[in-house]
């Protein structure tokens, strides 16, 4: 397949995953709109259940007024009833004092029963019989009254004994529990409608609720597939940016190098070619090859840190860290004559670290402050803070751009935007001197500023230091 074919299908991956993502967009506001019409179905049959059972209060009172009032009916013609016998028994006035309360009081409280039964066409009938029986029971007392206070005890008493009196007071207790029953039929009868629609509300709500749960899972399963698919996509945009930086990177960087062995080479195999522009052939074929190594190394580095978890070291006890800057400075001398080079280390500094990888740190953070550093001169520093081992490499250049001090380690990053291409590296010296540092398990900083000029700091943790500097005097 062409490099245009494969541009191609990329796109189109990238199109449909963009079209399956708006597909999930689309979804998750739709789960939303069902899960707020469900909420809002949910609240408005709780709220007819509210108003329904409210309907039931009125029905209930008025139920206990009627049931009430016939019940002030039948203890006011037993207290009648009783009241009469004491008087007729004893002859004393104070047993008459129930039968005078019910004759003023039992036709209002008639009265105030038709009035509550009113809206149920089956009660007038009971009671008139109630009245009628209530009213002859009355009559039936007041006759005997009469008689024993007319002299005549004997008629009074013949009265009672044919019990017509018990008859009517029978009748009245009959009907006053058929009213009784019949209220709370129809309490019963209304307040079952709105039980059942209770019932109904309540298994509505609690589907409502299942169903708002299902939503609410529905719509955090579309959100967090969402957000991994929204991920993924953007891990794959970067590893695409990252491809496509490393191939035009690569390719540009390389070409020069490749050029000059090239030209090189043709210089070379021509017939008289005098021995000193031969010697400088060789010598620039010989340094463009070296850094087409330093390249290839440094790419080596990187598919090693992005792939393999990190850069490898390989951990040697009693390694000494002041000589191992000091190695990598002298060799940065001699490849770089004009460069003001100085080295403050404290000696004996031994721990468990890879030379080689340390060495690689000294250099690229060294050669990083020749390249910028303008021809200022370039310090190191090797001690111990605090119980770490600490690499200080300092220049008095200009100083990094705030903008770029955020992404300063990152892959491809370069700080020399105005040098030449052919000064430059591949912008992964910084990226590899972090991760040689953390397999160490240690951290780099960086400050840079106008006055204070630039300094990087690696500090290396205490526990992998085997004999510091202080032990090292003691012995």
């Amino acid at each position: 397949m062409s490099i245009a074919g494969i541009a191609a299908f990329r796109r189109g991956g990238y199109a449909h995953r963009a079209v399956n993502a708006e597909g999930r967009h689309a979804r998750a506001p739709l789960v939303a709109i069902l899960a707020a019409a469900t909420l809002l179905t949910l609240i408005a049959v709780s709220v007819l259940a509210l108003r329904g059972i409210d309907s039931t209060r009125p029905l209930i009172a008025h139920t206990q007024a009627v049931q009430s009032i016939l019940l002030r009916i039948r203890a006011t013609l037993v207290d009648a009833e009783t009241g009469q016998r004491g008087f007729l028994l004893l002859g004393d006035p104070r047993y008459l004092e129930p039968f005078v309360q019910a004759e003023q009081s039992l036709p209002g409280m008639l009265a105030e029963l038709r009035t509550l039964t009113a809206d149920d066409p089956s009660q007038p009938d009971r009671i008139a019989e109630l009245d009628r029986l209530a009213s002859q029971k009355m009559e039936e007392i007041r006759r005997t009254i009469e008689l024993f206070e007319a002299g005549q005890p004997g008629a009074s008493l013949a009265i009672l004994r044919t019990g017509r009196g018990r008859s009517l007071m029978d009748g009245a207790r009959q009907l006053i529990e058929a009213l009784r029953a019949q209220e709370t039929r129809l309490l019963a009868g209304r307040t079952g409608v709105v039980r059942r629609d209770l019932e109904a509300a309540m298994w509505i709500d609690a589907g409502a609720g299942l169903g708002l749960i299902i939503l609410g899972f529905l719509l955090y399963a579309i959100n967090r597939d969402i957000a991994r698919r929204e991920a993924l996509e953007a891990a794959l945009r970067d590893a695409a940016r990252f491809q496509e930086q490393f191939v035009g990177i690569l390719g540009h960087d390389l070409r020069n190098p490749l050029n000059a062995i090239s030209m090189g080479t043709d210089l070379l195999l021509r017939p008289e070619i005098p021995a000193e522009d031969s010697q400088r052939a060789l010598r620039r074929i010989a340094s463009s090859a070296a850094r087409m190594r330093r390249m290839v190394d440094q790419l080596l580095d990187l598919t090693r840190a992005r792939l393999a978890g990190g850069i490898p070291v390989q951990l040697t006890p009693g390694t000494d860290l002041a000589e191992v800057a000091r190695g990598a400075v002298d060799e940065l001398r001699v490849g770089h004559p004009e460069a003001q080079l100085t080295l403050d280390a404290v000696p004996q500094i031994r721990g468990e670290w890879d030379a080689d990888r340390i060495a690689q740190v000294v250099s690229n953070l060294v050669g990083n402050a020749i390249s910028h550093g303008a021809g200022a001169p370039v310090d190191v520093q090797v001690k111990l803070v605090d119980g770490s081992a600490t690499l200080a490499v300092h220049n008095d250049g200009s100083p990094i751009p705030a903008d770029l001090l955020p992404g300063i380690f990152d892959p491809f990053h370069r700080t020399g935007a105005g040098r030449p291409s052919a000064a430059r590296g591949l912008g992964l010296g910084l990226f590899i001197t972090r991760e040689i540092v953390l397999a160490h398990g240690g951290t780099i900083d960086v400050n840079s500023a106008q006055i204070e000029g630039t300094t990087f700091t690696v500090t290396l943790p205490p526990q992998r230091i085997q004999n510091s500097y202080a032990e090292a005097r003691k012995t």
